[in-house]
């Protein structure tokens, strides 16, 4: 079978806008992941057998997965461990018909929405915060959330992202607070700009929402379930004390 890399690019090659893309990237912790959430595709003519590949790179390393065909594509999240840790993360989406060497469509250089840069479902920014560590601020219009971070502290998203107190002590509060933005308005997930963050949630098994009529009670314990499945998947509490145990310390 022919590598996909090699496959021709007819005449009426379709260059779709990357906008009819959604893709949730979870890299927070040392299991990346992603789902690839919407394709919209109504206005878009394409044979009924077409198949979604969405090609995943990083560094050198390059990820090939067939997500099905387009009417009913596979929107479960696929592990991205094996492409390391190096590099800036890549996602390019090929639309071909079994058995044919041709492109249908292609969607070149699509951006995830995911952990950690500006645009993201927990974005980091810094800002002028004075005496204050960092901020939350969630943004309910574009369904997701900024940690402002202090400048002062931080001078750049690069310096928070390297400081694994930033990731492991921050970051699982920031979870906290923007579950609890969601339980404090049952129904909230239902929105369709809320639709990655409730992706990201079934990414780490919380596929339960808040309802109207709960108490606060309730609440809390919805919210410590996020923050248990995040801290759980990612192992906070073990990147943390490798930091603060000596080496060699066994007891």
């Amino acid at each position: 079978m022919p590598r996909l890399s090699t496959l021709s690019n007819p005449t009426g090659l379709k260059d779709l806008d990357r906008k009819l893309v959604g893709i949730v990237l979870d890299d927070a912790g040392g299991r990346p992941s992603y789902s690839l959430i919407r394709l919209e595709l109504d206005n878009v003519s394409l044979p009924a057998n077409t198949h979604v590949i969405l090609i995943a790179r990083r560094g050198n390393s390059e990820l090939r997965t067939d997500h099905g065909i387009v009417k009913n594509w596979n929107k479960n999240f696929v592990d991205l461990s094996e492409l390391g840790t190096d590099g800036a993360w890549a996602f390019r989406i090929l639309f071909v018909v079994p058995g044919s060497p041709k492109l249908v469509a292609v969607i070149e250089n699509v951006r995830p929405d995911g952990l950690g840069n500006s645009e993201s479902l927990i974005g980091m920014e810094p800002a002028e915060l004075g005496d204050v560590p960092w901020e939350l601020q969630i943004l309910e219009q574009e369904g997701r959330a900024v940690i402002l971070f202090n400048r002062d502290v931080y001078p750049s998203v690069v310096r928070a992202a390297e400081d694994v107190h930033f990731w492991t002590l921050i970051f699982p509060e920031a979870v906290r607070r923007l579950a609890l933005f969601h339980a404090q308005a049952p129904g909230s997930l239902a929105e369709p700009e809320w639709e990655p963050f409730k992706s990201w949630l079934t990414l780490h098994g919380i596929v339960d929402e808040p309802e109207d009529g709960e108490n606060d009670d309730d609440r809390e314990k919805w919210c410590k379930s996020v923050v248990r499945a995040f801290c759980a998947r990612n192992r906070v509490a073990e990147m943390l004390r490798r930091v603060v145990e000596p080496r060699g310390d066994t007891e």
